[in-house]
């Protein structure tokens, strides 16, 4: 009889480490000064621009932290920037909408990523309640 094959999944998952990385890059980038897409640069004002794009940075700047952190809030502070990534999606999905189809590409990756990072919020909240 041949031996089960066993799969150990780590912590750390390659694709949630690069979002975290691209959100923290691109909320800093456009945060300190670069000019952001013209779609959302047209739809939304200064103020909304500055909020979805610190968004973007606290969230990869606190996820990473949680990440990459041995501490008993490691989870904790991960969850954290998976939920305030998504909120900073969702805010972009919702400043183009009024472009219709046009944004229905860029849309639709913002809102899979924000759905994902809802999704890998509520694994956490299942891993730390433990078992019932």
């Amino acid at each position: 009889m041949p031996r089960p094959l066993v799969i150990v999944s780590g912590r750390h998952r390659p694709h949630e480490i690069l979002l975290l990385v691209v959100s923290l890059i691109t909320g800093i980038a456009y945060t300190i000064g670069a000019p952001p897409p013209q779609s959302i640069a047209a739809l939304l004002p200064g103020w909304a621009l500055h909020v979805w794009s610190a968004g973007l940075a606290v969230s990869g700047a606190i996820g990473l932290v949680g990440v990459y952190s041995r501490r008993p809030w490691s989870l904790q502070l991960e969850q954290a920037g998976m939920l305030v990534g998504a909120g900073s999606l969702v805010w972009y999905c919702a400043a183009v909408t009024p472009l219709g189809w046009r944004a229905l590409f860029a849309g639709g990756i913002a809102f899979a990523w924000a759905a994902a990072n809802v999704v890998r919020a509520v694994q956490i909240r299942r891993d730390l309640r433990g078992p019932r």
